[in-house]
């Protein structure tokens, strides 16, 4: 409620989700790897306290690593958010792709002959060049799986975009003749060889342009020691799952809901 619902105990962060309709995502959750097993006890003692379900929602995997006793607990996976996480290695060079996507690449290539291809990142802190990817977010035809997804997250996009500057929100464009045919918005934590996805909208004007911008946006991230990238978590939408599924992800950032024995 415009608030901020977060603390610290024991060097952990505590977290108040609170999502309105969302009752499988809304609770309390710790993160941190300090005295974990003492900190959970004491904000599911909190819970029950007062009057709540004893449960921690989105405990992360390496956070669960850090327990003592983990025999006091029960550990519920939690598939719907564990963030995929992708090696852009497998999309860069071109020669580590598979076979269907490198043809499909010799078709783009085919499909634009002469133009000039670009890919660049533009300045969001520049009011123009925010209005013009939210007016590509709304007038790019919903065709296609990616476009398709982002009508469930049109207002997330715009704040992205437009606390860019607060936010640490970077993209990636990819430019064909002077005009942009898809961006990607991103954010990177402290560890810089990892990017986190936000967004990603494409123009689907040329054939395997999606083909094309992952080799493309791979070989950006890569060249400023980007390795990996975070997809975020599927939601348990059955098309955002076979999306981020073939794409091949090397590894996942999973979660957990903890409750006492």
């Amino acid at each position: 409620l415009d608030s901020c619902a977060v603390a610290t105990l024991n060097g952990n962060l505590v977290i108040s989700y609170w999502l309105p309709g969302g009752d499988r995502s809304t609770g309390v959750s710790v993160v941190g790897v300090k005295d974990v097993d003492a900190t959970m006890c004491t904000v599911l003692d909190e819970l029950k306290r007062n009057g709540e379900t004893p449960r921690l929602v989105h405990v992360p995997e390496f956070v669960v690593s850090h327990m003592s006793h983990p025999e006091l607990f029960n550990f519920k996976s939690e598939r719907a958010y564990d963030e995929y996480v992708l090696d852009l290695n497998r999309y860069y060079p071109i020669k580590h792709m598979k076979g269907l996507r490198r043809h499909r690449i010799r078709r783009f290539l085919s499909s634009v002959g002469d133009a000039k291809i670009v890919v660049k990142s533009i300045d969001l802190a520049r009011q123009d060049n925010q209005r013009m990817l939210l007016g590509y977010a709304k007038t790019w035809p919903r065709r296609g799986t990616v476009n398709a997804l982002v009508k469930h997250s049109d207002d997330a996009m715009k704040v992205s975009i437009e606390n860019a500057e607060i936010l640490g929100t970077e993209n990636i464009c990819l430019i064909i003749d002077g005009e942009i045919h898809a961006f990607l918005l991103y954010t990177q934590p402290s560890d810089r060889q990892y990017a986190i996805f936000s967004h990603v909208m494409v123009r689907y004007d040329v054939p395997y342009v999606y083909d094309y911008l992952t080799h493309a946006f791979s070989e950006w991230l890569l060249d400023r020691g980007i390795r990996y990238l975070n997809l975020d978590s599927d939601l348990g939408v059955p098309m955002l799952r076979v999306l981020k599924l073939a794409l091949g992800p090397c590894n996942y950032f999973r979660k957990y809901t903890v409750t006492p024995v």
